[in-house]
């Protein structure tokens, strides 16, 4: 093709039609711009056919990263209600005449069990998709708003259930309490850990029935954790309703692709 082209442009040259040969010159210009163009044409529209299929790809990706949310969200719902059962039968124990300290002090831990459990919302797709540089494939900037949007609200509702969990424990902790008064040392786990070679398990001993003063304190501590793991539950509550939202537009958009 090429030397029947160049022949023709010879043979313009050798008749002396200069003006026929500029002609087809330019001719020749624009139709290998023409076919530049083309190419760049198909070559886009074929980047865009990928781009929609990889955007479809991501859409049903933040629904996986939805789901997990969920599932996590209802495993600390699930430990929440476990911690509330808990704190009531704390409170029913402190209101009988005779308690256990051993009894209390189990009921106690469980109402602070796994409270530090920390929800982050999953972020892997959307990570991935800002690192590839490909963010602008997401043409629903509604969604992607809103995307966006319930990161921030969930890594926010996240935080302060930790502030809260946090407050939880430091009551638990409180230095300014009597430990051994309130029995703490007759724990399983740290009854276990101590050395009775090395310990004088008799002085560490105290009366297994709580004092005035010990119910005191643990009514007070039982009153505190049940606030704290109410508010928990309010939490959750506005958490589950974020995850609601969000995965009724991403199941829709999904669906919508495949």
């Amino acid at each position: 093709m090429i030397k029947f082209f160049r022949r023709i442009r010879m043979n313009l040259l050798f008749e002396n039609k200069l003006g026929g040969y500029i002609a087809y010159a330019i001719g020749e210009i624009l139709l290998v711009v023409i076919g530049i163009l083309l190419a760049l044409q198909i070559n886009n529209w074929n980047e865009g056919v990928k781009d929609k299929r990889l955007e479809a790809t991501y859409y049903c990706k933040f629904l996986e990263d939805i789901n997990q949310d969920q599932r996590l969200l209802d495993t600390l719902i699930l430990e929440n209600k476990g911690r509330l059962r808990s704190n009531n039968r704390l409170i029913h124990l402190l209101q009988q005449e005779q308690a256990l300290k051993s009894d209390v002090n189990n009921a106690l831990r469980a109402c602070i069990a796994k409270i530090r459990f920390r929800f982050r919302p999953s972020t892997s797709a959307f990570d991935d998709l800002k690192s590839s540089g490909k963010l602008a494939i997401i043409t629903n900037i509604s969604l992607k708003n809103e995307l966006l949007k319930y990161y921030a609200n969930m890594e926010g509702l996240g935080d302060i259930c930790d502030i809260v969990a946090d407050a939880s424990l430091e009551v638990y902790n409180d230095p300014t309490k009597d430990f051994r008064e309130l029995g703490f040392q007759d724990i399983d786990f740290v009854r276990s850990e101590l050395d009775s070679t090395v310990v004088n398990l008799q002085m560490l001993q105290s009366d297994p029935l709580l004092s005035t003063k010990a119910r005191d304190q643990f009514m007070s501590d039982a009153v505190f954790h049940f606030k704290t793991n109410a508010r928990k539950k309010e939490l959750y509550e506005t958490m589950q309703g974020e995850i609601t939202r969000m995965k009724e537009r991403l199941i829709l958009q999904c669906a919508t692709y495949q």
